[in-house]
């Protein structure tokens, strides 16, 4: 689940005998080097906190929810954006790991309560962004939130009948345009590809109302992007002109919002 529908959840969040670690960590480009060695002396600095605390149940539920943390962030290290944000409860309770294309501050506190006052305020200052996978016969929207994609609507072209359905939710249905269909951008398939982008026009436009998009960003090939972003006729903060067509939504994200 994306972190901003947890958060009602996480922000609720009291332990008292076991305690609640929240964790966040920079691994921007420029701290690829460094964020181990953060995360491990972080968390060495607060078990040594803990224990100089002498509640020994603490201090044990704390061990076992930082040897949780640190297998769950590296079995999960092929998803490294920008930031790594993790609230567990000491006790084998909630554990909510992600891996953030925002920047955040690094931070570890073990406390009865989480911190939460870095995800309230990255919440408060990036919008809701609508990014828009545009490929020869497909578009992917991904409705996404803190960086995080919340929903996938797709949009499937079949080129033979000039037919297209919608297929939403995670893991939705579609196809990604094979690179001879690419290379076979001609006159004819513009017309296509133009009269299928106009048709979906309306449901994009309705998408970023339903979802309420702040931004909205164009990935795509070249030809692909700019005739999508002719037919919406909506404000596009940016256009990414890269065909991510067979790649995971991680490395969509890292294109999308990269500065």
């Amino acid at each position: 689940m994306a972190l901003s529908k947890e958060l009602g959840q996480i922000k609720q969040l009291h332990n008292g005998e076991s305690g609640v670690l929240s964790l966040y960590l920079s691994t921007k480009p420029s701290e690829r080097d460094k964020w181990e060695i953060h995360l491990k002396n972080e968390l060495r600095r607060l078990e040594q906190e803990v224990e100089a605390g002498g509640d020994e149940a603490k201090l044990k539920a704390f061990k076992a929810v930082r040897e949780r943390a640190e297998q769950e962030i590296k079995n999960n290290e092929h998803k490294l954006l920008r930031s790594i944000v993790l609230f567990a409860e000491g006790d084998d309770g909630l554990f909510k790991l992600h891996f953030l294309q925002l920047d955040v501050d690094n931070d570890f506190h073990y406390g009865d309560k989480p911190n939460v006052d870095q995800i309230e305020r990255l919440d408060a200052e990036f919008p809701n962004t609508g990014i828009l996978l545009a490929q020869l016969d497909s578009i992917t929207v991904y409705d996404t939130r803190l960086g995080e994609v919340e929903d996938v609507v797709v949009f499937d072209l079949d080129l033979d009948t000039d037919q297209w359905r919608r297929y939403q939710g995670r893991g939705a249905g579609g196809h990604a345009s094979s690179s001879s269909q690419v290379d076979q951008f001609d006159s004819r398939k513009e017309n296509q590809v133009r009269a299928f982008y106009r048709d979906v026009a309306d449901e994009i436009r309705s998408l970023r109302k339903q979802y309420q998009w702040s931004n909205v960003v164009i990935v795509g090939q070249d030809r692909s992007a700019n005739l999508l972003k002719e037919e919406l006729d909506i404000e596009v903060n940016r256009v990414v002109n890269r065909n991510l067509g067979h790649t995971d939504e991680e490395e969509i994200l890292r294109r999308a919002f990269e500065s």
